[in-house]
């Protein structure tokens, strides 16, 4: 395999068949195949691998501690590129993820945060829609105001990785965060790519959105919320169990709409505090990504 620009790196957890529909739209990229490779990595070794049906330079590899981040450390140590993607293996890349992309790091930018998008997967109910359509991934915020961007949709040069250094293995959930404010409190510049997309699928109901909110409970958790003073912990406790009244003035909902959202959005908050009381005594540990 000749040497290539751009390396795309998949951690993939038992997640073969929507791994294949996100190589699918890999193979209907406007970058030329022959420019990037893709780094899939298993993160469950030994598991069966099926046919993946991409067309260009494909390579699967293995690590064996769990965790998505772990599993990124690993491709990033096999690349064989200056500029690295990351993606999901449940997403899907729009036709121009890559090409776009490349455009905006030219720009003069190191890293790349681009647009999320979603889409309601089979079997999935309304309401898990609506909700994370409501508060799931406000890439323009993140990017151009917090200085982070979530790894479903980065693009980076490689140079960044070996200044700050790679994902911290230690996180279960919250580790794209802060691996990007790591290189933008760094120095390193981050552009919002507003045409650089990527589709998610939203959860599909009220049982995987509170398996989602322990899950980054548990990134918050270690990120920050141990360290806190009792004052600190009891104000955000306040403040992440208020009831979201600004639903109701949502546009484009039913009445309807916003009032099953406002105790749903409730409901799962109060679980996640919940959880976050447990971690802090020692109740349990913090759920894998």
């Amino acid at each position: 395999m000749s040497q290539v620009e751009l390396s795309v790196i998949i951690p993939t957890y038992e997640n073969w068949e929507l791994l294949k529909a996100c190589l699918q739209a890999l193979n209907q990229q406007t970058f030329e195949k022959h420019r990037f490779e893709v780094l899939i990595i298993n993160n469950k070794p030994g598991s069966p691998i099926p046919d993946l049906p991409f067309e260009g330079n494909l390579r699967v590899l293995e690590e064996a501690k769990p965790g998505s981040y772990a599993a990124r450390n690993k491709g990033i140590a096999e690349v064989q590129s200056d500029l690295i993607a990351f993606t999901d293996s449940d997403c899907l890349p729009s036709n121009h993820w890559l090409e776009n992309g490349v455009k905006e790091i030219e720009k003069g930018f190191d890293l790349v945060g681009g647009r999320m998008t979603l889409f309601k997967p089979e079997g999935g109910n309304h309401l898990a829609f609506i909700y994370e359509q409501a508060f799931s991934f406000n890439q323009f915020k993140n990017v151009t105001q917090k200085g982070q961007s979530v790894t479903a949709n980065l693009i980076c040069k490689k140079s960044v990785i070996e200044t700050i250094g790679k994902f911290n293995e230690t996180l279960m959930s919250g580790g794209d965060f802060e691996w990007t404010k790591r290189a933008t409190d760094g120095g390193f510049k981050m552009g919002y790519g507003h045409d650089v997309v990527v589709a998610h699928p939203s959860r599909k109901n009220l049982h995987e959105l509170i398996k989602k909110k322990k899950r980054t409970i548990g990134g918050m958790y270690s990120r920050f919320y141990k360290f806190y003073t009792p004052k600190q912990k009891l104000l955000f406790g306040l403040h992440f169990i208020r009831p979201h009244v600004s639903i109701f003035g949502y546009p484009n909902l039913s009445l309807s709409e916003r009032t099953k959202l406002f105790f749903a959005t409730w409901y799962v908050e109060c679980i996640g505090m919940k959880e976050m009381l447990k971690l802090d005594l020692g109740h349990k540990k913090a759920e894998r990504e």
